[in-house]
């Protein structure tokens, strides 16, 4: 068994397995730590591609438990079975998971940011959606995680979503980002950091980029109560968690509870996105995500959540 962990290049990745796959024997596994690009281009033209799939660990990998087991077209039972039983080896909570940007936990994870942006932009700061988050149950705030973890990793992120067409919504990070604000390694994020402290303070230059970002968007200041902010934040998770088991990323919805509490830190006691919402009645999250969308606080639900409140289960 072969796992790449190389940067979150396609043509870096090509090069190691094509080098990989002249060195390896025809029936030792491939397999592709990334986080983000697309399996089946990494692994275009291997011979073999029956062997290939994805094992993506989450950082800390010595630490972290969940592995997103991903499926290529070609995948064969074996290797799947294979990546399991590594799995299991290795002391980790496995998830198969299919092809996608982001596969289940980054995919989410997207949502979760655009999301506190869109906060920022309706009079919320950075501090306050932490807050909230944390009174929610996440050990970090989506912005001290982001700080913690450096903002330069989801700006590479955007730039490859750019080059694929897409248009990403981070206009608040894209600021600090162009003014070299990367987080706690820069000394400031989305937060100020005093040297060798790690506590997050307030910060001016933010509120500043804050206001112009929302007053080039044309939005509004809200007053946002602590539950306006988890909620916007909560439900658009799960309507996001319900389009990708309408569209076969995840087997079950389970299997996004697992992602999320062992790659993401939801509280293990409210038993991950999906059983939370159950729990609150997926009636009334369709109708209080409806709310919050014809507030501007958050999208419009998709088809998915949609037909699973009609359901009255995913």
């Amino acid at each position: 068994l072969v796992i790449e962990a190389v940067f979150e290049d396609l043509d870096v990745k090509r090069a190691v397995f094509a080098k990989a796959a002249a060195a390896a024997r025809p029936d030792a596994i491939l397999a592709t730590n990334t986080s983000y690009l697309d399996p089946e281009a990494i692994f275009a033209g291997i011979a073999h591609p029956e062997r290939c799939l994805g094992l993506h660990f989450f950082s800390p990998a010595q630490v972290m438990r969940l592995l997103e087991i991903v499926a290529l077209n070609a995948t064969s039972a074996q290797t799947l079975a294979s990546g399991f039983a590594l799995a299991r080896l290795m002391g980790k909570t496995p998830v198969r998971a299919g092809v996608c940007d982001g596969f289940i936990g980054n995919r989410i994870l997207k949502v979760v940011r655009a999301q506190a942006e869109r906060l920022l932009l309706a009079g919320a700061s950075p501090a306050q959606v932490d807050a909230a988050m944390r009174a929610f149950g996440m050990p970090m705030g989506p912005f001290e995680s982001q700080d913690l973890g450096g903002l330069d990793i989801a700006a590479f992120q955007r730039k490859a979503a750019r080059a694929r067409g897409e248009t990403p919504f981070a206009p608040v990070a894209e600021r600090l980002c162009a003014l070299g604000r990367l987080g706690q390694k820069t000394g400031g994020g989305w937060h100020d950091y005093a040297a060798g402290d790690r506590t997050p303070r307030p910060s001016e230059t933010v509120e500043r980029e804050i206001r112009a970002a929302a007053q080039e968007a044309g939005s509004k200041f809200q007053t946002l109560t602590e539950r306006d902010m988890q909620r916007a934040i909560l439900l658009p998770m799960v309507d996001e968690g319900a389009t990708i088991l309408r569209e076969g990323i995840a087997t079950r919805a389970g299997d996004v509870d697992l992602v999320k509490i062992h790659g993401y830190g939801f509280p293990r006691w409210r038993g991950g996105p999906m059983h939370w919402a159950r729990a609150q009645g997926l009636d009334h999250v369709l109708s209080e995500l409806d709310a919050l969308a014809a507030r501007g606080l958050a999208p419009a639900p998709g088809e998915g959540l949609r037909k699973a409140a009609a359901a009255g289960t995913f």
